[in-house]
């Protein structure tokens, strides 16, 4: 079952189960990309994919995500790009519900948001804790071009 799953009426549940197409995807597919508002939710059902960032010519890993893990809610939900991209790092297997098909089911379940708070609000902790551990790269000490320290 995956993180939205699990917060859901079990009838909502079988609602989307039923919209849910299965597929085995190859290492290295792109099941998100940065700067595409995704066609499709996505859950990992068996496999790990990473999730990174693009900064500038390099990739930012940030974490690898794993079975019943849901990719793209946010950007779905807002109808905006992501921000991150999601590329499988084995064989996995994924199921997916196209984007249209879950708006049309929120639209008749609200009480959805409840569960969808919850998953991003989880995605927002984990951010969170992913900053405040990163080593900070600040040029402490260093001159700035206009001659101030920074």
């Amino acid at each position: 079952m995956n993180e939205l799953y699990q917060s859901l009426p079990p009838a909502v549940c079988q609602e989307l189960s039923r919209l849910e197409e299965q597929a085995t995807v190859p290492a290295g597919t792109k099941l998100i990309r940065e700067g595409v508002t995704p066609d499709h939710l996505i859950a990992i059902e068996r496999g790990s994919v990473e999730i990174s960032v693009p900064a500038g010519e390099n990739v930012i890993s940030l974490s690898a995500a794993g079975q019943g893990r849901v990719l793209g809610l946010r950007s779905i939900i807002a109808g905006a790009l992501t921000e991150f991209e999601a590329t499988t790092l084995e064989e996995c297997r994924i199921s997916s519900i196209s984007r249209q098909d879950f708006l049309e089911v929120l639209k008749r379940h609200p009480e959805m948001y409840l569960a969808i708070s919850k998953v991003l609000s989880a995605d927002l902790h984990a951010a969170q804790r992913l900053l405040r551990e990163t080593p900070r790269m600040a040029n402490r000490g260093q001159r700035s071009p206009d001659g101030l320290t920074c």
